[in-house]
């Protein structure tokens, strides 16, 4: 509990961390994504962060996109923040945030990629609205996401695989690219195998396969 306090206090003065204040009305602008030196670099969300390894990992795979991990627990952004200023890289941001708001942070159609990276399934039926493939989330990826832009979808729930794909394509939307075991396939040039988080770690030791998934909604 000591080392999650220590966590909280450390992360507020984070250069590139960037809070959410319950009841705050800002232009999508003032935020630290859309400053100048950020003009023209494409934009990546990860939604439900965590720890922000897959953040990390795309940024440094990628200097020409700046990648911004999203998540509502300040002591596990403060983990990736702290390991993005001691590694130099200038092109990943965190925002501690609930996801329902993400609309309220970044300019319309100006996302390039969303990833959705091990994102808690809710299998009970009383909490399938809060999965981030339901409608209500799909309307927000399509108002944030350029033309052509892609949501990709990581996991170890075959419930959510095929809940998502169900979802999108009643949604009205395209699945581009689905495998219900990524070891078994070559998506790895996508980013889908290149990164390999803790809890991923823990799902495959236990014998889980992994699932991935690309689907565009514009």
């Amino acid at each position: 509990m000591k080392n999650k306090l220590d966590k909280y206090e450390r992360v507020k003065h984070l250069p590139n961390v960037t809070f959410s204040v319950f009841g705050e009305s800002s232009s999508p602008r003032s935020y630290p994504w859309h400053l100048e030196r950020y003009a023209g670099m494409q934009k990546v969300l990860e939604l439900g962060c965590g720890k922000g390894e897959y953040s990390l990992a795309f940024a440094a795979a990628n200097p020409h996109k700046l990648c911004v991990g999203i998540d509502c627990k300040s002591h596990r952004i403060c983990v990736g923040a702290e390991k993005a200023i001691a590694g130099g890289l200038d092109n990943v941001h965190f925002l501690r945030a609930r996801i329902e708001r993400i609309g309220d942070f970044f300019v319309g159609h100006s996302i390039h990629e969303i990833w959705l990276t091990f994102p808690d399934p809710h299998p009970k039926n009383r909490a399938v609205k809060c999965r981030l493939s339901t409608a209500s989330f799909l309307n927000a990826y399509a108002d944030l996401l350029m033309p052509g832009g892609t949501v990709y979808l990581k996991t170890d729930s075959n419930l959510l695989y095929d809940y998502t794909r169900k979802s999108v394509e009643g949604w009205g939307g395209r699945v581009v690219a689905a495998s219900d075991n990524i070891d078994g396939s070559d998506f790895g040039a996508l980013g889908a195998c290149g990164v390999v988080s803790a809890y991923e770690e823990a799902a495959r030791s236990r014998g889980t396969t992994i699932k991935y998934m690309a689907f565009k909604l514009i």
